[in-house]
């Protein structure tokens, strides 16, 4: 008779994190129970992460599993590898740099355990500082992945695609959903960054319930080198185009003004962020890259960008209306 699937399968993509991965399995494996998968990618890293992963699938067989990969294909690969190989009836990405908090597998088994469990969980996280280990601002001992109310389960997926933009937190690893709920053709866009953008707001369109835990459950360690400290012209479009289609596949269900807007004001400040990066690069090309932009935008905005213009006037948001006026005309000049 074969074992049970487990409950939970907690995925982790490994590349160069010799010096974390360690800590991060110790914080994981320390509070999971007999029904918690771990389950790595070694994408082909050239330090000792192999090494370790191999030590912790001999020191937990049951537990642990190591998928190695022969050449390094980046970490949207190795999720989808992940997505595949994953066994549980729940899933949790978790970067092998961070740190799982004390009690919480228990605790999300609980939740899951009541009659009428949610198919996604959101939780808050805090961040610390490679080094010292402290957070660089109070405010970040407690960052939260949603606006919204918490600790009720909810079937109003309108309310949740407001709260994840309102929020802005849109990664993996604040969030554990039901593996059914998973669409097989969803996967993580290859060879590009900002790939949770492009990922989980399609998911969320998914969702038919969810509840927001609004609790510290993960550390997130802040390494020099992030996506959006280091920002060339190529990582810029690939930003810009995580979400284009979003506008349209909202449009197919359809969804209440207001998600409309929230959705589409968060297009914008990433086409205005956008925009301020590409032009300080100071290269001959910004003014072709602001072109696609306004293009990208506009696909990817469930408002066209005069509607979004008018909903700033009515709401009497002046300075997002001037912005965002502003960086049109400079990308589209007549």
């Amino acid at each position: 008779m074969g074992r049970a699937a487990p409950w939970l399968s907690i995925l982790l993509p490994v590349y160069k994190v010799e010096a974390y991965l360690q800590a991060c399995a110790d914080s994981i494996l320390g509070q999971a129970d007999a029904g918690v998968e771990l389950v790595f990618v070694d994408d082909a890293s050239p330090d000792g992460s192999g090494r370790l992963l191999q030590a912790l699938q001999q020191a937990h067989p049951q537990q642990v599993r190591v998928i190695t990969q022969a050449s390094n294909q980046g970490v949207s690969v190795a999720r989808n590898t992940l997505l595949d190989a994953a066994r549980g009836d729940y899933l949790w990405f978790i970067d092998p740099d961070d740190l799982l908090e004390p009690g919480v597998i228990p605790q999300l088994k609980r939740l899951l355990n009541q009659a009428q469990p949610p198919e996604l969980i959101l939780c808050d996280f805090r961040a610390f500082e490679d080094g010292s280990g402290q957070a660089r601002k109070a405010r970040q001992r407690h960052i939260s992945t949603f606006q919204g109310p918490g600790r009720q389960l909810s079937r109003d997926r309108d309310a949740l695609i407001q709260g994840l933009f309102k929020a802005g937190q849109l990664h993996p690893w604040s969030k554990i959903v039901k593996r059914a709920c998973w669409p097989a053709e969803l996967r993580f866009p290859p060879g590009r960054i900002f790939e949770d953008l492009a990922v989980l707001p399609r998911l969320a369109l998914q969702i038919d319930s969810y509840l927001h835990i609004p609790e510290v459950w993960l550390a997130y360690r802040q390494r020099p080198g992030s996506a959006l400290a280091n920002l060339s012209a190529a990582r810029i479009e690939d930003w810009m185009r995580a979400l284009q289609g979003y506008g349209a596949a909202l449009h197919a269900r359809p969804v209440r003004p207001q998600t409309e807007f929230e959705v589409a004001h968060f297009c914008a400040r990433t086409f205005v962020r956008a925009c301020k990066r590409r032009v300080k690069l100071g290269d001959a090309d910004a003014a072709k890259a602001l072109k696609r932009f306004a293009r990208q935008f506009a696909l990817s905005s469930p408002l066209a960008p005069q509607a979004l213009l008018r909903a700033y006037l009515k709401r009497g948001r002046l300075l997002r209306f001037a912005q965002l006026r502003y960086w049109l005309m400079r990308a589209t000049p007549r």
